[in-house]
């Protein structure tokens, strides 16, 4: 592994246009609980501009949702990627100065969020705990990759300073520390897709400059017999809580039609698994949601199944859950299923 690139996937965020909205279908529909803390970046900070945010958590990884407030780099985010995109992916070092050390010892100029390269500051931005004018200031330094490294998806790095009562992520682990594991029956965040079109320099992003180890087995689907997604072939990457699937489409079909329209390195859905699909899909229409396929279609026995895997899938309606993609998925028998096991779901 390289040295001092010891990370883990912390959150991932999704650009929001109404941040109650999202928030209630992630609650009430989808069924993750939300922190309470709210966060925010000042109206007068120059490098991101204004925004509010809160924290949901997937049970290994965070979705954090960001409403812009203020003309800036988030704002034109918005308007670029549109309502519930999934914008970045974001990881916590052990050692944040360590791996600028190495990305600067290397040729690799890191970024701030608006693309300058990163000053001495390190990537300060002013963001704190409380939203408008009530944001208590905590300071937090943020960097990013080059596009050009990681092939189209934006990929942050941010520090934690340990034993920092005032910070932003120590703050939020603290109020969450007494929370009970989720239920045995609950959605987790499996999952994170990301479609690219060139399978193995993606993948050596991952594993080569991260230091994350992919799967020891590659997935290979038959468009033939998944004729709703099309052929694909895919890896997984171990981020240390939660997985990242990289995804090459090689075949028509949804995911090819995908690629094309988002281009490289588009952070596509949010994976959450469940126990027993038919079950969780049920009570999804108790509360007046129907699930349909990734064509829009509904959901039936027959065309939710990955073949020939055995894993069920099914997706939420993106009227209901305002823009973002979100795949739900079971896992099928343990001889055929083509999903890794998760190593950091932790549950009652």
């Amino acid at each position: 592994m390289p040295h001092n690139m010891n990370m883990r996937l912390d959150h991932t965020v999704i650009w929001v246009a109404d941040l109650e909205g999202t928030a209630k279908f992630l609650r009430e529909v989808v069924g993750l609980r939300q922190h309470p803390m709210e966060i925010g970046v000042s109206d007068d900070d120059p490098t991101v501009g204004g925004m509010e945010g809160i924290f949901f958590d997937g049970n290994g990884v965070w979705l954090e949702l960001i409403l812009p407030t203020t003309p800036g780099p988030g704002m034109d985010i918005l308007e670029k990627k549109g309502p519930g995109a999934i914008v970045e992916i974001n990881f916590l070092p052990e050692d944040y100065d360590g791996v600028i050390a190495k990305m600067r010892e290397d040729g690799v100029t890191m970024l701030n969020m608006d693309g300058s390269p990163l000053g001495d500051d390190g990537g300060l931005i002013k963001e704190g705990v409380g939203t408008g004018d009530d944001i208590e200031h905590t300071g937090q330094r943020i960097a990013y990759w080059p596009v050009s490294l990681t092939r189209g998806t934006s990929v942050e790095i941010f520090e934690v300073i340990p034993g920092n009562d005032a910070g932003l992520i120590n703050i939020r682990d603290n109020l969450w520390a007494d929370m009970p594991p989720a239920g045995p029956n609950d959605p987790w965040v499996s999952h994170i897709a990301i479609f690219c079109k060139d399978l193995e320099a993606t993948s050596s992003f991952y594993t080569d400059v991260l230091g994350l180890n992919a799967h020891s087995e590659d997935l290979i689907v038959d468009g033939g017999k998944n004729k709703l997604l099309g052929s694909f072939k895919g890896r997984f990457i171990d981020a240390n809580g939660v997985w990242l699937e990289l995804v090459q489409p090689t075949g028509p079909g949804a995911l090819m039609d995908t690629l094309n329209r988002k281009g490289d390195g588009f952070l596509a859905e949010i994976c959450l698994q469940v126990a027993d699909l038919d079950s969780y899909a049920a009570s999804v229409r108790e509360r007046g949601v129907r699930m349909v396929n990734i064509d829009g279609s509904p959901v039936d026995s027959e065309h939710c199944v990955l073949a020939p895997f055995g894993d069920k899938m099914a997706y939420f309606p993106q009227e209901v859950s305002c823009g973002m993609v979100v795949e739900v998925v079971e896992k099928g028998p343990r001889k055929t299923s083509c999903l890794p096991n998760w190593q950091g779901r932790k549950v009652v």
